[in-house]
């Protein structure tokens, strides 16, 4: 592989990682919020018959996503970054030192 090819490989394959830990990580950040919704809100489900077995003010649950929520997914984050030292340490190491070395031992 010659010097382009090696170029255009360290600058795409971490690309394409980011986007694969981005999905990972979107989805491990999920926060729940819940919402106190009044009597008029046009959000609020209409009432049905368990209305008077439920105990406190109506609620609506939404969904956030963080993905760079560090508290959540460092460890996603780690692995990627790690991931991508690996990738770019295996595609420049000089395999010609080391067979140098082999040769004078």
């Amino acid at each position: 592989m010659n010097k382009t090819q090696k170029l255009i490989l360290a600058i795409f394959v971490p690309i394409i990682f980011f986007f694969i830990a981005l999905v990972i990580a979107n989805n491990l950040g999920v926060t729940s919020v819940m919402e106190i919704v009044s009597e008029n809100d046009p959000r609020r489900s209409p009432p049905d018959i368990f209305d008077k077995y439920r105990h406190g003010p109506p609620t609506i649950t939404s969904h956030t996503h963080n993905p760079f929520d560090w508290g959540k997914t460092w460890y996603v984050w780690l692995l990627y970054s790690a991931s991508c030292c690996l990738f770019e340490f295996l595609l420049f190491k000089d395999k010609k030192i080391i067979a140098e070395r082999n040769k004078e031992d």
